[in-house]
């Protein structure tokens, strides 16, 4: 089924550029519609937290990217549900694989390797980390975003400390949710693209 009426018109926005309330609108329209459809597929006993990061995360990619979407091919919802619940999967598939293990630095949902935990030598991970944290000071020369950043790091999940760095500790509980979590996923991306750039000078794109 192609977009509707008003999915169309939301896209033409969007691409447009010109338009600085569109994302912001759809958002809105189909954040909860997406977690709903998100947690219809993953089952009731699917993690909350990461449904909320998947839903975000698929709305930040199509508004990154938003001529990968067709409309004439499927309706919008669909196509961002479809991509919520994969990287759902994706997220559930790390969660899996670092379950049980200690914490280090950098989890491997932020980058690709493991920096802080099974190095042989621990002055070399020393020196890592610190060239690591002057590169995040380089990026996110902002004092909040760098407090979002080590909550991040620490895979804070609940929402009242991102709030109360945002000064949005006063908006309704949907609408806190809401704005955390599409900040997390903005500023995660960048740190991830940070990790990337640090730890693979040379790999070419950075995606």
């Amino acid at each position: 089924m192609k977009a509707t009426p008003e999915e169309y018109a939301f896209h033409q926005r969007i691409c447009a550029r010109d338009d600085p309330i569109a994302f912001a609108e759809l958002a809105d329209l189909s954040y909860y519609a997406l977690l709903y459809a998100v947690r219809q597929r993953a089952g009731a006993g699917a993690d909350s937290t990461l449904i909320e990061e998947a839903v975000g995360q698929a709305l930040l990619d199509y508004h990154d990217h938003p001529h990968r979407y067709d409309p004439f091919l499927k309706d919008l919802q669909g196509y961002l549900a479809m991509a919520a619940y994969r990287d759902f999967q994706n997220a559930q598939a790390r969660e899996n694989r670092i379950r049980g293990h200690q914490i280090s630095l950098f989890d491997p949902d932020l980058q690709e390797r493991d920096i802080a935990g099974d190095d042989e030598d621990p002055a070399r991970n020393t020196f890592e980390a610190d060239e690591i944290w002057r590169s995040i000071d380089e990026v996110f020369p902002d004092a909040d975003e760098r407090q979002i950043v080590e909550l991040i790091i620490n895979r804070e999940h609940a929402i009242e400390p991102y709030a109360a760095i945002l000064h949005i500790a006063h908006l309704p509980e949907d609408e806190r949710r809401r704005q955390v979590q599409l900040v997390k996923y903005r500023i995660t991306r960048r740190l991830r693209r940070t990790m990337k750039q640090r730890l693979h000078p040379n790999g070419g794109e950075i995606s």
